[in-house]
């Protein structure tokens, strides 16, 4: 929160894994952010930001995502396929 107000930060990590979970066919960041923001309660929207920029680090990589040591491969639309 900033100032009191809920965030969703949208990066590019963001962006990634909100589109290989298919939680979003958009690309603007601002839709996107609408996209999450409606699916996730607002006090949850930074730390959901938050979790998906580390698992796009640590896991979910633009270019060689590592799936099998991935904890969302069961859910993953994704899973295996990029």
């Amino acid at each position: 929160m900033w100032y009191g107000l809920p965030g969703l930060p949208v990066d590019t990590h963001v962006i990634r894994l909100s589109h290989r979970l298919r939680l979003t066919s958009e690309d603007d960041p601002v839709k996107i952010e609408s996209d999450l923001g409606a699916i996730v309660a607002p006090e949850e929207w930074g730390m959901l930001s938050l979790r998906l920029i580390e698992h796009g680090r640590q896991v979910c990589q633009a270019r060689k995502p590592r799936c099998d040591a991935c904890g969302l491969a069961g859910i993953c639309p994704s899973a295996g396929t990029v």
